[in-house]
């Protein structure tokens, strides 16, 4: 009796091991992406969020998601994205609904295997509709991207970018696979602070070593005012 019960417990928790290892496992090869966008954009529009952030360290990895936001009917997509290649590389790309975008959810779709240029610093991924479906008016995310900062640049800023002129590279298309006017395409700008010259933390150093002994010399002549004359 208590040896049938061990052998029941422990396929109990055998299970629960096995179920709580898929659950790790499936989170860490997710991303988890905004379902609405956090800067929204009226249409017609193309944009990169955030599309502002600051990246401070070599080997820094940090996330952009494009979205998406139309009037009219859609039925394919295509992006690139330009990235400069001297400071950043892309180590990871993904649609934002597991192998389809978010945009096209609940579809039937072909998507492209994304295509990374870390040499020439762009990626280029794309997605089309089956046979007669289309996608109605509306907004959603398409694909996100994950950066590293590989060294750090002699500027304070650099861009994130779709390829120009819109229609070429980067483009949606309607049922009729006419290109889609949109207004607004919006990049995204990321930050790295500058670190301090040299010269300027030797001058912090002195500054700091001069404010210490004026403080000190300040203690002392105070100390000789109060002590009493003998």
């Amino acid at each position: 009796m208590v040896f049938a019960w061990y052998w029941k417990q422990r396929r109990v928790f055998s299970g629960f091991i096995f179920m709580f290892i898929i659950f790790i496992l499936t989170c860490s090869t997710n991303y988890a992406v905004a379902i609405e966008p956090n800067e929204q954009h009226q249409p017609n529009a193309l944009w990169i969020e955030p599309s502002t952030g600051v990246v401070r360290t070599v080997d820094e990895k940090f996330n952009l998601t494009i979205w998406l936001n139309i009037t009219e009917e859609s039925f394919a997509w295509q992006l690139k994205i330009l990235f400069n290649s001297t400071y950043f590389t892309v180590s990871q790309v993904g649609y934002t609904d597991g192998d389809r975008s978010d945009f096209f959810s609940d579809q039937s779709t072909i998507a492209i295997t994304p295509i990374i240029e870390n040499n020439q610093g762009y990626v280029i991924a794309g997605e089309t509709l089956l046979e007669n479906n289309t996608r109605s008016s509306g907004y959603g995310s398409l694909m996100w991207i994950e950066f590293t900062l590989e060294t750090i640049p002699t500027v304070e800023q650099l861009g994130f970018m779709f390829s120009l002129p819109y229609g070429v590279d980067t483009f949606v298309l309607d049922p009729y696979l006419d290109t889609i006017a949109i207004e607004h395409v919006d990049g995204a700008t990321i930050s790295i602070p500058q670190p301090l010259d040299s010269l300027v933390r030797d001058l912090i150093v002195v500054a700091v070593i001069v404010g210490v002994l004026i403080l000190v010399a300040i203690g002392v002549v105070k100390r000789r005012r109060a002590k009493p004359d003998e």
